[in-house]
């Protein structure tokens, strides 16, 4: 599970999306590929995964959330090595040429002179927890409340129609992500709402595309049983999870993923079981 790639050159300290593990460099990401081809790595996208008895040496590589920067210095990394992967963005932000409140937060974090223990409440402690769980909405007037000064010009930007267009015709899988990146779990969320982000994006990316999509990322990998029915209603044969909960009846085949932090390659390494 990817998220930001960016050259070493390019990525700006302070950085919260590094802070929260959501950014690593180009330089690593192409580690990353070296290693897994190195180890004779079989590359599939999501929806190849149903399909293959032998699940020996097989890989399935996600970028969630759709931004440029992915189309910019990720897909040039793995062309070089021929590798293929699946790409989850929210339409949102792609259809409109925006930014998610996610981002703004972010930027005024990175703005803002704060001790290590400050960066740290407002990045992975209860005020990032509060922001992320509320609606995209009610995000945006929390923005306001949180922070003096809102940045005008954003610092990030998402992959447009024509850049998806091109991945898709590229042999890359294009799956989604939802329409605004809200929890389907949350408890603003109700089934009709759910519905709106499941079929919505999938309408719009295949219009854009011209192909089935068939893969469905949930957004920081908050799940239950009925989301994932919903999903199989409007269409889609398999779900991205970040942990699955083993116990339960698969109504779909659902993915739990290994999230590719900045140094983390031991830790990749570990789960694939390998030295």
């Amino acid at each position: 599970m990817f998220h930001r790639v960016l050259p070493k050159r390019l990525i700006i300290q302070p950085n919260a999306y590094s802070t929260f593990g959501t950014l690593i460099s180009q330089e690593y990401f192409e580690e990353i590929l070296l290693y897994l081809t190195e180890k004779n790595y079989k590359f599939l996208t999501v929806s190849e995964l149903k399909d293959n008895i032998d699940t020996r040496n097989i890989i399935a590589l996600t970028f969630d959330d759709g931004y440029s920067d992915n189309y910019e210095y990720a897909l040039p990394v793995m062309q070089k090595y021929n590798i293929t992967a699946t790409f989850f963005p929210v339409v949102e932000p792609c259809k409109m040429n925006t930014v998610l409140p996610l981002d703004i937060y972010y930027h005024c974090i990175d703005s803002m002179n704060l001790s290590n223990i400050e960066r740290d409440d407002y990045i992975k402690g209860d005020i990032k927890k509060k922001f992320y769980w509320s609606k995209p909405e009610e995000q945006k007037d929390i923005l306001k409340n949180l922070f003096t000064n809102i940045p005008h010009k954003n610092v990030v930007e998402f992959m447009n129609a024509t850049q998806l267009k091109q991945l898709s015709a590229q042999g890359f899988e294009i799956g989604s992500h939802g329409m605004t990146h809200s929890l389907l779990t949350a408890e603003y969320m109700t089934e009709q709402k759910a519905i709106e982000e499941l079929r919505g994006s999938k309408e719009w990316l295949e219009s854009i595309t011209g192909k089935k999509v068939s893969s469905y990322c949930f957004p920081a990998g908050r799940y239950n049983a009925k989301m994932i029915e919903l999903a199989r209603q409007a269409g889609y044969t398999s779900t991205c999870l970040v942990f699955r909960d083993k116990g339960e009846k698969e109504v779909l085949p659902s993915y739990d993923r290994v999230f590719v932090e900045p140094n983390s390659f031991n830790k990749l390494k570990s789960v694939l079981n390998t030295k």
